[in-house]
């Protein structure tokens, strides 16, 4: 599947901008109209299942690169799958996260609209997207993670420090080994951990940061594609679904926690 490397919401938005109009400018006026609103709630939709589509994805990345010893590339697929599902959430809400190119090329500013007819978009006070992002999905927390804590840091900020700790100060990564994080993550019982996550209705795994890299991203993405089925969303091709399917292996054995979700 081939397509614009802006989500759907975004470029429309951003065509909305009049020739020779600086975009920044035309936003902080501009009152989105009942039109627009039709629009927009299509495309966020849309959006709102790619987004997802990206967070079953890292998850599965991340699982594979345990299962490669590779755990400092599998704690920032994680992490991301955890980022990808917050924004699936948010568009759903729906409210979008734009950014809009400065003059001469140099950066972009971020918008976020809420979509409504006679809404105005703001400029994020919020500079960084993934700050951004974990803060309004905040708001909106499935009711397992609504007073979830993970070594009482939020736990959506808790993922995000684990990979900033591995990607960006770790002098390297831990691999082969794995680091503290991990080390009650056992690849054998993989099956059997997934499914103590998911029934983890008090939260004692979500909560135990020796699980906690795994549990959330997982909880997360099957809360999400549990509402909103990927295989029926009409946004992907047979063989976009037939990649997923396929991809829900691990060490030859099939995740049945994950791959029953695809079914049509």
């Amino acid at each position: 599947m081939s397509g614009s490397v802006v989500s759907r919401s975004g470029n429309y938005l951003l065509g909305l901008v009049p020739l020779g109009t600086q975009g920044k400018l035309f936003f902080e006026t501009y009152t989105i109209t009942s039109a627009d609103q039709a629009v927009l709630h299509l495309a966020a939709r849309e959006d709102s299942f790619k987004y997802a589509y990206n967070g079953l994805v890292s998850f599965l990345a991340g699982l594979a690169a345990l299962d490669k010893r590779q755990a400092g590339w599998a704690i920032t697929e994680m992490y991301y799958s955890a980022f990808y599902i917050a924004r699936a959430a948010l568009c759903a809400e729906p409210r979008v996260i734009f950014h809009v190119p400065k003059e001469a090329g140099n950066g972009h500013t971020q918008f976020e609209l809420r979509i409504a007819a006679g809404e105005i978009a703001s400029i994020s006070k919020i500079p960084s997207t993934h700050k951004l992002v974990s803060a309004r999905f905040r708001r909106h927390y499935p009711a397992f993670m609504a007073s979830l804590e993970v070594d009482g840091s939020d736990p959506i900020e808790w993922l995000m420090e684990q990979r900033e700790a591995w990607q960006y100060r770790a002098p390297r990564f831990s691999d082969p080994e794995f680091p503290d994080i991990l080390k009650q993550f056992d690849l054998e019982k993989v099956g059997r951990l997934l499914s103590a996550y998911e029934n983890d209705i008090s939260g004692i795994y979500l909560a135990d940061p020796e699980h906690a890299l795994v549990a959330i991203p997982f909880r997360l993405v099957t809360w999400f594609i549990n509402a909103s089925p990927l295989a029926t969303s009409g946004v992907f091709q047979p063989e976009d679904l037939t990649f997923l399917r396929k991809s829900c292996m691990l060490g030859g054995s099939k995740l049945t926690a994950l791959s029953r979700y695809l079914e049509s």
